[in-house]
Order: C-alpha cells, then structure tokens, then sequence
C-alpha cells in the first residue's frame, strides 16, 4: 500500500467511484441518445444513484452534459498541446512540415476512439451538431479554442502565402471532414462491399492525413 492509498480517506474514493460510475453512464447515454433524450432519471438509474446524488455530484442536467463531455475532450487537447510542442522542439522554432502538422492535429482525435471513454465521447462530439446550440457552442469554446489557434498559427507558417481568411475555411472543412469520419454512418461499408470498417482508426488517420493536406495546400 502506498502512503497516498494510506492517507487518502475512504470516503474521497467512495464520492470518486459514484462520479466516474454517472459519469460513464452519462457519457454512454449521451452519446447514444443525444441531450435531449438521455434523461437525467435514466442515467441515475443505470449508474444505480438516486437523483439527489446525482444533482449533488454535478448539478443540473447541463452542467453534467459539459462534465461528460469535457471529461473525454480534454484527453484531446492535451495530447495536440503535446504534439504540438514536441514539433515545435523538433524543427527548432521553424516552420513545421504540413503531414507532421496535420497528423498531429488528427491523431489525437481519431485514435482516441479505441477506447470506450474515447468511443463516447467521439460520438458525444460527432453529434454536438444536432445539441442545443448553445451548449454545444459553449462546451467547443471550452475545451478547443487554445489548441486550434494555436495550430492555425502553425498551419499560416507552413502556408505563408495562404488568404488568412481561405486558410480559416479550410481548417474548417478539416475539422468537419474528421467529424464526419467519427460519425460511422456505414457509408464507407457501403461504398467498399464491406471491405473496409470504419472503425479502423488507424487507417481512418493513414487515409485522411494526404487528403488533407492536399485540401488545405490546394491554389
């Protein structure tokens, strides 16, 4: 036993595995199901909570909404801020290779749907479109506005000629292609007779890195 396990409280892990046990229910249901439909009364049953615990343990119905996707989301972030730091180290302050930048951007994403904390929040995120506009506008803003401005200074350096306003678009268009790719609509089945998967994300990331660094370097 470790000096934390033998100083930390009993109940610091009990309040613990309730919140991770709603918070997984949530993250599943919300993905499943969307805001709207995942009630508050079915989450606190199938995490095996009354509503008071769970009122007590997030709030309202939107604050855990912002608590179950912000849990995920943020893996994302800090993997690109890494990422991101680690390229900027490697080419010494320089402008850093289109590919690497783009891989960079993606990968954290794509491939953190091979978990299944991943997998909810993927398809939380794949489906922020059709939440309420403004919560999915706020909990965007929360978690990813430093990272994406930080890559689009990077992707202006790499593509100094580049409109800043055509760059913007084409960031844009990147980031919905790979939210599309997330979605698994079964058209990629579909279209290859069952050939490919679209839940191989390692290919997923192998495939979209070309394609788009030739959208976003195209005159």
């Amino acid at each position: 036993m470790t000096v934390t396990e033998k100083t930390r409280p009993a109940g610091q892990d009990a309040v613990a595995s309730v919140r991770n046990r709603i918070l997984d229910v949530a993250q599943s249901l919300f993905a499943e199901h969307g805001y709207a439909a995942a009630s508050t009364r079915a989450i606190a049953q199938a995490a095996g909570v009354n509503l008071a615990q769970l009122h007590y343990h997030f709030g309202a119905k939107r604050d855990l909404f912002k608590a179950a996707y912000l849990r995920g989301a943020v893996q994302v972030t800090e993997a690109r801020s890494r990422a991101l730091a680690d390229l900027r180290a490697a080419h010494a302050g320089g402008p850093i290779p289109l590919p690497e930048l783009v891989r960079s951007f993606v990968t954290p994403f794509m491939l953190n749907g091979q978990t299944p904390e991943g997998r909810a929040t993927m398809r939380m995120h794949a489906r922020l479109h059709t939440e309420p506009e403004d919560i999915s506008k706020e909990v965007l803003s929360t978690v990813y506005d430093e990272t994406t401005l930080a890559y689009l200074e990077e992707f202006a350096r790499v593509l100094p000629g580049m409109d800043r306003q055509v760059l913007c678009w084409r960031v844009y268009f990147m980031m919905g292609a790979y939210r599309y790719t997330l979605l698994r609509t079964g058209r990629l089945e579909m279209m290859s007779g069952g050939a490919l998967d679209s839940g191989d994300f390692d290919r997923a990331v192998r495939e979209i890195v070309p394609f788009l660094c030739a959208g976003l370097a195209a005159p």
